[in-house]
């Protein structure tokens, strides 16, 4: 996208203009980092705006609405219908041209904020502060990279693998850049992890870049690599640090009145886009007009006496147990999304959680499958189930091969992250070896032209945007497959 940025110290706005390209933004008359940032109170100013870039919607929106966590809500007016909820996907769709941009951006607000903060000489009693400022600038650049990786390379665990483009500098207007590989990309991730590490102020704000952030960022990177021995590692120090929520907890989490267990979110307060919006126009409630509910394939693995599933469905619903013989399913039969309920008095804003401790658990287990330690990644599970039952736990499962024990994983992520915008990437990573597929129950694909696709589906890594293709010389025959 070509965007002319316009940092101003007085009112501190951004201007944009329109795109061509999502990494070629330098434009004649610009004001330049070496110019906006004259000062570390200039460069923690326009930190804020590196944070301000950090965006989850779309992954949310691809995970709940192409993948298997919604059905057609009975106030739906067309949504998903053209396309987006029978799976269809081309370089013209939203999503991968929403997850390009949005993270193209955070890594051209980062980069800015670096390049300034090469200009700028802290006195000596702001210093820490100083290094404080790069180390979360150069951490969300990783952050970045990491995402843009995990939706467009083929497979994490190559090195060798097409990634994405590395940006690690301001680039000019006329720069074409090719894709890098995998481990190229993982370098520029890594070096900039150590120093965020090494120079990161003692800080307990889940809303920044904090020590844990690093440890459960190298976790999930890790997993998503295939190294299953430091993900272990990485996984169990961030469980050592950051308790599970107690039952009691767990559902005040998603009305932002405590911070258990969360790692890292972005936080949203009034004037900010509301998540909810994605499944609702006017609130979470039945006279709320959702146009998507909660999938009933989802809905049916919910168990009595789950914290999670009132968490998950919201108390206006209205369950049909004869749901599969009803002549009108969708107006008997409605799950109504409770997991963003509003906060702060508004419907359907809500902080995005993007690191929580549950999901080092469900690392540790199948990090322990990959070990052969299937006894002990049952028990990995059943810490985490034993926080979320309030009665009629499960007992503790047996697992009879490696594959069984992913299913159970896979089964338990879908449950625990639901809505949260993973469900597509723990497809792509763990659909084969578990040997599942998308699951929509046959009621909710009645208003599906397709309804399943199998595990190795290419579109399982997203396509090079068109846009990106069109600008970028450089990329346009390192489309991935699949794609025209």
């Amino acid at each position: 996208m070509k965007k002319n940025i316009v940092f101003s110290l007085m009112s501190i706005f951004l201007i944009f203009s329109s795109c061509e390209d999502a990494i070629d933004i330098e434009q004649p008359g610009e004001l330049n980092p070496d110019l906006t940032f004259e000062t570390v109170n200039d460069l923690r100013l326009g930190l804020n705006f590196v944070y301000s870039a950090v965006s989850n919607n779309t992954q949310i929106a691809l995970s709940s609405i192409w993948c298997d966590e919604v059905g057609i809500g009975f106030a739906n007016g067309g949504q998903g219908l053209d396309g987006e909820y029978s799976f269809v996907m081309n370089s013209g769709s939203f999503q991968p041209n929403g997850i390009w941009e949005s993270n193209y951006d955070l890594i051209n607000f980062a980069n800015r904020l670096l390049a300034g903060a090469a200009n700028v000489t802290p006195n000596s009693d702001e210093v820490d502060q100083y290094n404080d400022i790069v180390a979360q600038a150069r951490a969300l650049r990783a952050y970045g990279h990491f995402q843009l990786l995990s939706y467009f390379s083929t497979d994490l665990s190559d090195d060798n693998a097409l990634g994405v483009i590395l940006l690690d500098f301001v680039p000019s207007i006329t720069d074409q850049l090719p894709r890098s590989t995998n481990g190229e990309i993982f370098e520029l991730i890594n070096n900039d992890l150590d120093f965020a590490d090494a120079n990161l102020a003692d800080n307990t704000d889940v809303k920044y870049i904090t020590k844990n952030f690093i440890t459960a960022f190298r976790a999930r990177m890790a997993l998503y690599r295939k190294d299953y021995v430091n993900a272990q590692i990485y996984a169990q120090q961030v469980i050592d640090a950051v308790p599970l929520a107690t039952t009691a907890q767990y559902p005040l989490i998603w009305a932002d009145l405590v911070n258990s267990e969360v790692i890292f979110k972005l936080e949203r307060t009034t004037g900010n886009s509301l998540i909810g919006g994605l499944w609702f126009s006017v609130d979470e409630t039945i006279g709320g007009s959702p146009f998507y509910e909660v999938g009933r394939s989802l809905f049916n693995i919910l168990s009595q006496g789950d914290v999670r599933r009132n968490v998950l469905v919201g108390p206006t619903s209205l369950i049909d147990p004869d749901y599969a013989t009803s002549t009108d399913y969708r107006n008997t039969d409605i799950l109504l999304l409770n997991k963003y309920p509003g906060s702060e008095g508004f419907n359907r804003l809500n902080d995005i959680k993007i690191f929580r401790t549950s999901e080092m658990y469900f690392i540790k287990a199948e990090a322990q499958v990959a070990a052969g330690q299937l006894v002990a990644a049952a028990q990995t599970l059943q810490q985490l189930r034993s926080n979320r039952y309030v009665s009629n736990l499960p007992s503790l499962p047996t697992y009879a091969s490696a594959q069984v024990a992913l299913a159970d994983i896979l089964k338990e992520r879908r449950i625990e992250l639901a809505f949260e915008g993973h469900r597509y990437l723990d497809m792509k990573r763990l659909g084969i070896p578990s040997n599942q597929q998308f699951d929509r129950d046959p009621r909710d694909c009645e208003a599906a032209t397709l309804c399943v696709i199998t595990s190795d589906d290419y579109r399982l890594t997203l396509p090079i945007p068109a846009t990106e293709l069109a600008a970028n010389a450089a990329i346009r025959q390192q489309q991935n497959p699949g794609y025209n």
